[in-house]
Formats: structure tokens, C-alpha cells, sequence
């Protein structure tokens, strides 16, 4: 089947979502098809949900994958979506009682064995994943808590299979978020998101009725003082139940049932409650502690940047998760001393998971921004921090062409990184405009360069003023700075986005849709600048709230990504014109990117598309190596081809299938090859990494076309000859000379339909 795409038409691959038909909840095994791409995540490992030791080596179940650690002062093995898992977001590892370690998370109950583990997808009655919480061991079966209550699961029906499932407990809400699981001989306990429930499990069917649920929440236990029960445990003979509102005992006689609050300070948050030997440790906002013989010591934590949420024991190591904020381990002495010293395991990949952004620089240097923390590099396989103040949160990263990094915050305005310092950019040093409510409270949500010119979008510039231009050779004096009024019809300056090509600049906005102004040679000319609004009601354009701009290097269309869909500009027409999604991708674009074959990508809160040599390809997690279906931003790499896609839960890396840019000229290559012209949108690239120039001749040896390249600006041919005329099908050659004077040579052939 083909879908219209402007003038040109696209199928669809089988690189789409597949629909499943499927019961309340089924289980499958899935080999996760990747369209012959090769993958690569980044994640961080940081946040770790829970911890176990086997044999030698402690897995950590974090938000960024499994990571198996061997020892402190070197990297672990990092398993996330792309090798074994299918899926980083790990919530609980276990290991039954013949061995075999079983691991949960988001969608999916994991038979782990390394990079050859089996994946049990769990889908609800639409087809869509949900949240593994809990695992817990009972001979051929596991018991999994869920997001939508609890699940039985047999090992050994068909290979593994889900046995039956259960959502209703006693008057509890039904389907609660089942946090914890605890078999005592025929009962079993749950911690659930609205209370306590235990049953007889001898009789699994019996489980389906509420009225054999026996359950204790804050309706009927108003002592507990919320609904959340994160833990639950049997210690030295008692109910221990850790709640979102404190610790407490469960006593329970012929007559009378009631929680007694356990003190440990004060009413905190807690975590978890792990069971190491004959101690109880205790994890909570408030801090850290063990119970013994009855009686609760705290521990004083020394070096922990944040409260731990969990930890284990390892060969006289305490090792803890300080939330998001990493792993630490502190020497015991083999015993429990009432202080523990803690030394962070750094080997824990990014900052964060929550992306905003990536860039790359002509170095190959990756550099990415998170949503709550600073900017970090990617260098020799290790993420390094850019520690400065990102205020709320950051926007939006780019490189310059000296290889420098720009991050665009919401509320500090710009920093300008290079290898030796960080400088702030604000009202006090730049023509940066803050919000309205506070001038200098400065938010910049995108950014652009042409090489000599900075181009920032401020967002709700208090001085009506909205587009930031920086010349980026005249950085520390004032007059290198400069603002642009776009229209006075932008209320209140609310731009989103913008995006520059030969001299033209495309602004898009919250409300008002899109601008597009000629900026010229140097903006510094042009402050008032005139500039040409498209919206729904002139143009076409899908909605005036725009998420996004890109022109086409190629062809300099113009696109805009809407809160209601995709629009191609048609300057025929002066219309916008409707793009296809793919089916399940939703209305809302967050995001686009073009490569240098001149595909388009186009990222949304469910999946990637990409628009290109004939075809629509959708990937999302379930058909790909996509680490996260919420797509935040696209970068491409304009030196080595590679596409990455920053996400809430990691990136991922889509490599060029050129390969990488070559630096010798006798390497270089045309693509595609061969060159196939079905309209004037086709175009022909070599894969230079240098500077230099190509010519390009016929058979009989005359001159068709020269070509200047440069890495940093898009240069490609248009199948046509030095007077523009279009050439003929046939074999082409081409002279490659670089900056130094070596000279390389190819062909390729030309088919011109």
C-alpha cells in the first residue's frame, strides 16, 4: 500500500508496529526486529531500583538497564534494550531456586542468560506494555507484581507463559500497583498502591474473587495514614510493612488487629527493607538504618550526595543507590559500625536518563543535556559532567563550528562551553530577553548557527524581541550581540523554534505559527526584519502551535512539526501541505531532523518515523532498538552520518549506512549508487570528512559540474550540469582533491527516470 507524500509516494516497510490481538494479558516471547539497523544506546545506570549478588558479581536493576558488577575499580557489563533485555527500564532481578536469574521491567518479564536471555512481552487488552514492580519465586511458577495488579506466571507451560492474573483484592481500587510480594506457607502477601491484601494461595483460582482477599488500608487502618505500601517482610518473627507514610509492625490477635508505628525518628518515606543475615536494614527519606532483636539503629552516612533508596551487603561493603544520584559502597570491617563512609561507583554511565538534547562536534565529540542536570561528555567511553547551574532545566544543545557547545537552559539563558571554560550568557552580558514576569528569568528553547552566526529563541522576550544573534567571532563585546523583532503579531514573543538556510530564517511559535524571515548575509542588518507568518488559516499549516522547524538542506523546503501533525511547505502552492504518519504514531510531532540523503526523521511520544528512498519506516520499542518511544530531540551528525534520538529514558545512536566519512580521498564515495533522479529532489553526496573540491565528468572526458565541500555545510549535486541543465543517464566519473592537494578518483551511474 502507498501513502501520498507531497508529490512523491512512499510504502510502508515492515520495519511498522504489528498490531497484536491478544487476551487481558498474554505473554510472548519476542527476537525484537531491528530493519537490518544497528543500534546503539546510552543510558545511565544511576538510579538503582534494586540490588543482588550472585556469586561474584552484583546486578544492579537500575531506570537505565541491568549492570553486572565485578569489581569497584573497573566498568561493568551494561545490558540495556539492545542486548539481552529489550528494555532498560529494570525494576527487581531475582534468582530462583535452581539458579536462573529472572529479571523485570517496563513490558516485559526477562529469563536472563546474557545477551542470549528470552524476553516474555506483557501486553494489556490494547496492546500495550506495562510495568513489571516485583518478582517472586515459587517452584515452576513466579508470581510478578504489576501496574495492573498480580500476575502468575509459569515457567514451564509452552516455554513460559502467563497462568492466570488477578486485579481484584478484598474493596481495595481495582488493579492497584502491586510493589511487593511475600509467600508465607499457603498465604500471600501483597503491598499494594491503596493498602495491604493477603490471601490463601493454595487454590490460586479462589484469588479471583475480592471476597476471599483479606485487606488493611487507611480506610480501616487509619494509623497506617496512606494507601502506598512500598515493602513488606517477615523478620524475627513479625509483619514489617514499609509504607510511603513510615514504618510499621502488623499485630494481629484472635480479637484485635493493628499497626504499630516502629520508630526511626521521624515518619519518613520509606524505600525498601532488604534482609541481610540476621539484620533488617532500612531504607527511607529520612535516612538509613537496620533493626535487630527488636531495636532500630540508625547509621550515620558520610559522602552520600542524596538518601539511599537501597543496598545490599558484599564482601564487607555496604553498597547503596542514592536515588538518582548513583551507587556508593562503604567499608563494614566484616561487622555493622554505627558509620559508614561511602566512595561513589562512577562507572555509571550518563548523568541521567531524561534527555533533552544531543549534539555532536567536528571532533566527534557527543555532548548531551538532561532534563535537571548540566551538560555531559562522551570521552574514551566515559560520560564527563560540565557541572554548572541549569537552573529549571535544559532545552537544547548545539556545536559551533570552532567544535564548541552551546546549551540553551529555562531560566539562565545560554552557556558557551569550551575545553578550558564555562561562560554564562544573561541580560547582564548579551541582548538575551527574559520572560515577562521576570526579565531576568531566561528561556531559551532552540538554537541554530550558519558557522558565523548564533541564532537563540527566546521564549516570551520581555522586549518584544524574541530571536538572540550572537556573532560567534565577537563574543565578549556587547556590540556582538544583537536581538530580532520578528512580527508584532507573536503575542507576547512565545517561540518554540527556529531553524536557518541561505540567509532565510523559519521561527516557530506557540500560538502563531510560523515566520519566515530573510535575514541576509549579517542579521546585524537587518534588527527589524521582515518576515512572511503562516497559519492555519492562510496557509494551511496543521496547527499555530509548532513544535519544530527544519528546512531541507537539499531543497530548502520547509517543514513544521505541530501539536496536531506533520506539514511540508509546497512553494508552488504557497500552502502548507499534510504529511502521512505512520498508523499508531499519534498527532503530536516533537521533533524533526534531515539527513544528508535527504530523509526525514520525525520523533513523537510514540515511535520515530523516517521519510526516505521511498518509504515510510516507523520504529518504536517493540519493533526496534529504540530505547524509549517519547522522543524529546533528532540530531544528525553531519561528519560521520549517524542519526541520534534523544529520549525520556536514554539515547539512541541509528549509525550511517555509508559508514563513516572517509578522510583519505582515495575512500571516498558517491551515494547512492547508483543515482537514481525521479525528481528534483534526488540528490548525489560523497562521504568527504575533509575540505576540498570534486569535479565531476562524462564518458568523453568533459566537465559536468565542480563542487566545493566543506564537513560543516551541507554540499551534494543535483544531477544537473554548470548551467543548470539536467544531465543524461549514464556513467559518471569524479575527481576528488582535498585541502592539501591529494587527489582520489570514483564513478558511479546516473539514472534519470
Amino acid at each position: 500500500m502507498y501513502y501520498i507524500y507531497g508529490n512523491m509516494a512512499y510504502s510502508k516497510n515492515t520495519s511498522k508496529k504489528v498490531g497484536l490481538t491478544v487476551a487481558v494479558m498474554t505473554a510472548l516471547w519476542t527476537g525484537v526486529a531491528t530493519a537490518a539497523v544497528d543500534w546503539t544506546t546510552f543510558t545511565s545506570f544511576k538510579e538503582v531500583r534494586r540490588m543482588q549478588t550472585v556469586n561474584d558479581t552484583m546486578y544492579l536493576a537500575t531506570s537505565g538497564g541491568l549492570l553486572a558488577v565485578f569489581d569497584f575499580t573497573g566498568q561493568g557489563v551494561e545490558y540495556t534494550n539492545i542486548n539481552g533485555l529489550g528494555t532498560t527500564d529494570i525494576t527487581d532481578i531475582i534468582v530462583d531456586a535452581e539458579g536462573q536469574k529472572w529479571v523485570g521491567g517496563a513490558g516485559r518479564l526477562i529469563k536472563f542468560n546474557g545477551v542470549n536471555s528470552e524476553q516474555f512481552l506483557f501486553l494489556d487488552t490494547e496492546g500495550k506494555t506495562f510495568k513489571l514492580h516485583c518478582l517472586q519465586d515459587e517452584g515452576d511458577f513466579l508470581w510478578v507484581g504489576t501496574e495492573l495488579g498480580l500476575v502468575l506466571f509459569s515457567k514451564v507451560n509452552d516455554g513460559g507463559q502467563i497462568q492466570d492474573s488477578y486485579g481484584l483484592f478484598g474493596n481495595l481500587n481495582p488493579q492497584p500497583d502491586v510493589y511487593d510480594i511475600l509467600l508465607v506457607g499457603d498465604s500471600i502477601w501483597l503491598a499494594t498502591s491503596s493498602g495491604l491484601a493477603v490471601s490463601d494461595k493454595s487454590q490460586p483460582n479462589y484469588l479471583k474473587s475480592p471476597a476471599n482477599w483479606e485487606v488493611f488500608s487507611v480506610f480501616n487502618y487509619p494509623e497506617l495514614g496512606t494507601e502506598i505500601i512500598r515493602r513488606i517482610v517477615l523478620f524475627e518473627g513479625a509483619l514489617y510493612t514499609a509504607t510511603a507514610n513510615g514504618l510499621f509492625r502488623l499485630e494481629r490477635t484472635d480479637s484485635d488487629t493493628s499497626f504499630v508505628p516502629v520508630d526511626f525518628g521521624v515518619n519518613e518515606d520509606f524505600t525498601d527493607m532488604v534482609i541481610e543475615n540476621d539484620t533488617l536494614f532500612l531504607y527511607s527519606a529520612g535516612g538509613m538504618g537496620l533493626l535487630k532483636n527488636g531495636l532500630i539503629t540508625p547509621l550515620i552516612r558520610t559522602g552520600l550526595p542524596a538518601m539511599p533508596v537501597t543496598g545490599t551487603r558484599v564482601d564487607g561493603y555496604h553498597w547503596v543507590g542514592a536515588g538518582a544520584d548513583g551507587v556508593y559502597r562503604a567499608p563494614t570491617g566484616g561487622g555493622i559500625p554505627g558509620n559508614l563512609i561511602f566512595t561513589e561507583y562512577v562507572y555509571t554511565g550518563m548523568p541521567g536518563n531524561n534527555v533533552s538534547d544531543v549534539t555532536v562536534n567536528r571532533y566527534g565529540r557527543i555532548t548531551a543535556v538532561f532534563t535537571t542536570k548540566p551538560a555531559a561528555d562522551y570521552i574514551n567511553g566515559v560520560w564527563i559532567s560540565r557541572p554548572f547551574d541549569v537552573k529549571d532545566r535544559t532545552m537544547d544543545v548545539i556545536s559551533d563550528s570552532s567544535g564548541n557547545t552551546w546549551v540553551g537552559t529555562f531560566g539562565l539563558g545560554l552557556y558557551h562551553i569550551n575545553d578550558s571554560q564555562v561562560v554564562n550568557y544573561d541580560t547582564s552580558n548579551s541582548s538575551l530577553s527574559g520572560v515577562a514576569e521576570n526579565h531576568r528569568y531566561i528561556v531559551i528553547y532552540d538554537m541554530d548557527t550558519d558557522g558565523r552566526y548564533l541564532y537563540a529563541a527566546s521564549y516570551r522576550a520581555f522586549n518584544g524581541y524574541p530571536i538572540t544573534v550572537a556573532d560567534l567571532n565577537n563574543l565578549d563585546q556587547r556590540a556582538g550581540w544583537d536581538s530580532l523583532l520578528i512580527n508584532s503579531a507573536i503575542t507576547d514573543a512565545r517561540v518554540f523554534t527556529l531553524d536557518y538556510f541561505n540567509g532565510y530564517l523559519a521561527v516557530g511559535s506557540e500560538f502563531e505559527g510560523v515566520f519566515v524571515c530573510n535575514v541576509g548575509s549579517s542579521p546585524f542588518d537587518h534588527t527589524e526584519t521582515a518576515c512572511r507568518q503562516y497559519t492555519e488559516s492562510n496557509s494551511r499549516l496543521l496547527s499555530n502551535l509548532v513544535r519544530n522547524v527544519k528546512f531541507s538542506p537539499a531543497t530548502g523546503e520547509l517543514w513544521a512539526a505541530t501539536n496536531f501533525g506533520l506539514s511540508r511547505f509546497d512553494s508552488g502552492t504557497d500552502l502548507f501541505v499534510d504529511v502521512y504518519l505512520p498508523e499508531g504514531f499519534g498527532s503530536e510531532v516533537m521533533a524533526i531532523e534531515f539527513d544528508s540523503r535527504g530523509n526525514l526523521w520525525a520523533g513523537g511520544r510514540n515511535g520515530l518515523a523516517r521519510y526516505g528512498d521511498g518509504e515510510l519506516s516507523y520504529y518504536t520499542t517493540l519493533n526496534s532498538g529504540l530505547v524509549s518511544d517519547d522522543i524529546k530531540n533528532i540530531t544528525y551528525d553531519i561528519y560521520t552520518g549517524d542519526i541520534y534520538v534523544a529520549t525520556s529514558a536514554g539515547i539512541s545512536r541509528i549509525p550511517s549506512d555509508i559508514g563513516p566519512p572517509a578522510r583519505d580521498v582515495n575512500r571516498v564515495l558517491a551515494f547512492p549508487n547508483p543515482y537514481v533522479i525521479d525528481s528534483g529532489d534526488d540528490i548525489l553526496k560523497f562521504n568527504f570528512a575533509g575540505t576540498g573540491k570534486v569535479s565531476i565528468y562524462n564518458t568523453a572526458g568533459e566537465t559536468v559540474r565542480e563542487l566545493v565541500l566543506d564537513p560543516r555545510f551541507d554540499s551534494y549535486w543535483n544531477g544537473c550540469n554548470q548551467n543548470g541543465e539536467p544531465v543524461a543517464s549514464g556513467v559518471y566519473f569524479f575527481v576528488m582533491t582535498d585541502s592539501e592537494g591529494n587527489v582520489g578518483r570514483g564513478k558511479f551511474l546516473l539514472i534519470r527516470n
